[in-house]
């Protein structure tokens, strides 16, 4: 965390040659293979020593983030529109999600943004849907609306269709939000097809949520 996936694995390529270790980089993983555990153990015990909290070594970011908030006995909420209900699934896939994930909307429409989130029209209007100052509103209205401790929203243009200059196709912003504090909203534009830009959007948003739990 905190450290880009590229500049991890160069830096990281020397040790892995060393183990023989096969090093893939996909959706903000890092995936380290070996046949055999105990030289992959050797070398993720090798990585933390070198980087320590800048890497979180985990094999499902959303399990993590759900982990997290079981522990600290707190729950979640999501306002979804270009994601579609992708973060809500990375979350439900896992078995016993409902302690911690009370459940989301799909504000795919400005109508239900507004009557359902309370974002407001005029801002609306002025920014668009896909802005920062919308996004914000998304993770306040969600957390109101669920009674959640964090809030996570997402709001893009997943393409092929609709882009402009001003918001090319892979434009996301993305929030989270713990309750009491300000929202934080990160703006992104990911590379790739319609189902790549929604899944990177998705993990993003959960690694936010990782570091905003983390920083609580």
């Amino acid at each position: 965390m905190g450290i880009d996936s590229l500049s991890t694995i160069t830096l990281l390529d020397t040790l892995a040659k060393q183990y023989a270790i096969i090093l893939e980089s996909k959706d903000f993983f890092i995936k380290a293979s070996h046949n055999n555990k105990a030289t992959l153990r050797a070398f993720i015990d090798e990585v933390h020593t070198l980087f320590g909290a800048k890497l979180l070594l985990t094999t499902n970011l959303a399990k993590t983030a759900l982990t997290l908030l079981k522990n600290t006995n707190q729950k979640l909420s999501t306002a979804e529109s270009c994601t579609g209900g992708l973060l809500a699934y990375e979350f439900t896939q896992i078995s016993g999600a409902s302690e911690v994930f009370l459940g989301g909307v799909i504000s795919y429409d400005n109508s239900i943004k507004e009557s359902w989130l309370s974002v407001d029209s005029q801002d609306l209007q002025s920014f668009g849907a896909v802005s920062e100052v919308v996004v914000s509103q998304m993770c306040k209205g969600i957390l109101h609306l669920s009674g959640a401790d964090f809030a996570l929203a997402t709001s893009g243009i997943a393409g092929p269709n609709g882009g402009s200059a001003q918001k090319p196709v892979g434009l996301v912003y993305i929030g989270v939000q713990q309750r009491g504090n300000v929202a934080k909203i990160e703006r992104h534009i990911f590379a790739g097809n319609r189902k790549s830009v929604q899944k990177q959007a998705a993990q993003t948003a959960i690694l936010m949520l990782i570091r905003e739990i983390l920083e609580s």
